[in-house]
């Protein structure tokens, strides 16, 4: 059901026809993106390490770069798995051990769980951290930000027990053990044993408002810097999502966890990759693009979205941010970023052939989310609405018979001898959307 939810937030797009060359090069993602994020009045900062070369791009509105510095959200998770790995190299704890060796009895935790399944998120626990962000995030109430959040723990999920069920409260409990373990806050630890170390000039435990270089938090189109509070971020994101840095850092980060052995043994940082399940190793996701495995973990918050893939074998890797919450053109971005380091084609944007799909317009049921989406044209252009959302997202042509949302990477394809109905494809999640209109939206063909 998140993934269902996170596949129906959208992004407003404007669809580009430009055809670009066959060389991959970074200034056309550029081309291709730059009108499209200005229109939304986004951002987005880009770095590639390419064969050893850094290559950096500034797309959008802000002015955003590998300088900027911005919270990198649950990218925070790796640095807290990386803390809890260097105990285990010290033999100060196993991955076997549970939580109820460290920590006292909290209702609806049952203390059986072990390190290993906070770290795959396999514990089939409640959510904390995600229950009334924006309420907190925006209400500036102190009692909010202090509050026990352990409190607000409901009964675990029996089934996702054993299985990846990605949780915030698994890295939270984390931060609290490894408080305990070692007698220290965890975000002296960040600083005496990761940030420290590595040189990292712009990184910080946890994001305020103070910080040199911010980049300027957006949500819903306002600045919401006046809502920063150091407590949000250290308190309620904790050792889950707290961090602050920049492109420039998080390179020098990466590199020197996977290529040097300045953090965890070449051993531990294998087990951080090949361990777990087939999603998510020990704080990081496993990726697959055409045989190549890469890491990664992005990360989302009121104001910033970071993400992020490390080609294990080459070295090669690619981060972007954006200063809002939602990573605008996200999927599409991503893709041409993989594209990019595999000296692939670069593909443009299809502008939406209206007469093609003139009897596509209309609502639908997405059962499994219990949501409607619209398929709308509006000045000669598609679009996907999910009004309980406020979510609204110009759709391109994938095919004669399919549309593409390039924030998300899904796809609505007409179904041969329906008219009332399609399928909706994403991250290899399929299912039929059926028309709930009692009659067709005007057709296309008519407002030509």
């Amino acid at each position: 059901m998140k993934i269902l939810l996170n596949i129906l937030i959208f992004i407003v797009i404007l669809i580009q026809s430009t055809l670009f060359a066959q060389e991959a090069t970074l200034s056309l993602l550029n081309d291709k993106y730059s009108s499209i994020l200005k229109e939304q009045n986004k951002g987005v900062a880009i770095l590639v390490k390419k064969n050893n070369e850094i290559s950096t791009s500034s797309i959008g509105n802000f002015s955003l770069n590998e300088n900027s510095v911005f919270n990198i959200g649950s990218a925070t998770k790796t640095f807290t798995s990386i803390l809890v790995l260097q105990e285990v190299e010290k033999g100060t704890i196993k991955l076997s051990d549970t939580i109820g060796k460290f920590l006292k009895p909290v209702k609806n935790i049952d203390s059986s769980i072990t390190l290993k399944q906070l770290l795959t998120h396999e514990t089939g626990l409640d959510e904390i951290i995600g229950k009334n962000i924006l309420d907190i995030f925006f209400s500036k109430a102190d009692s909010l930000y202090t509050q026990n959040l352990f409190k607000l723990v409901e009964k675990r999920n029996i089934e996702k027990i054993g299985s990846f069920d990605y949780c915030n409260t698994n890295y939270f409990l984390l931060g609290r053990i490894l408080e305990k373990i070692t007698d220290e806050s965890y975000f002296d630890l960040l600083r005496k044993r990761i940030i420290e170390p590595l040189g990292l000039k712009n990184t910080h435990p946890y994001l305020h408002k103070n910080l040199p270089k911010l980049a300027a938090p957006y949500h819903d189109g306002e600045d919401v810097s006046k809502y920063l509070d150091y407590k949000f971020f250290a308190n309620i994101a904790y050792s889950a999502g707290s961090m602050a840095s920049t492109l420039s850092d998080m390179e020098i980060f990466y590199s020197s966890l996977f290529q040097t052995e300045k953090l965890l043994k070449k051993e531990t940082i294998q087990l951080m990759i090949e361990d777990g399940n087939d999603t998510y190793g020990l704080g990081v996701f496993k990726k697959d693009y055409k045989g190549k495995k890469y890491v990664n973990h992005g990360g989302n918050n009121i104001g910033y979205a970071f993400r992020n893939a490390y080609d294990i074998e080459t070295g090669n890797l690619f981060l972007i941010f954006s200063n809002t919450m939602r990573m605008p053109s996200g999927k599409a971005i991503t893709n041409d970023l993989y594209a990019y380091l595999h000296d692939e084609k670069i593909q443009a944007f299809e502008a939406v052939n209206l007469s093609d799909f003139k009897d596509t317009t209309g609502k639908y049921l997405l059962k499994e989310a219990n949501l409607v989406l619209e398929i709308k044209e509006e000045n000669k252009k598609l679009y996907l609405i999910v009004e309980a959302q406020g979510a609204k997202s110009e759709l391109a042509q994938k095919s004669e018979d399919t549309l593409y949302d390039t924030t998300v990477g899904a796809s609505l394809t007409k179904i041969t001898g329906s008219q009332n109905s399609l399928t909706f494809k994403q991250n290899g999640f399929t299912t039929t959307i059926t028309r709930i209109d009692s009659e067709n939206s005007t057709s296309l063909t008519s407002k030509k």
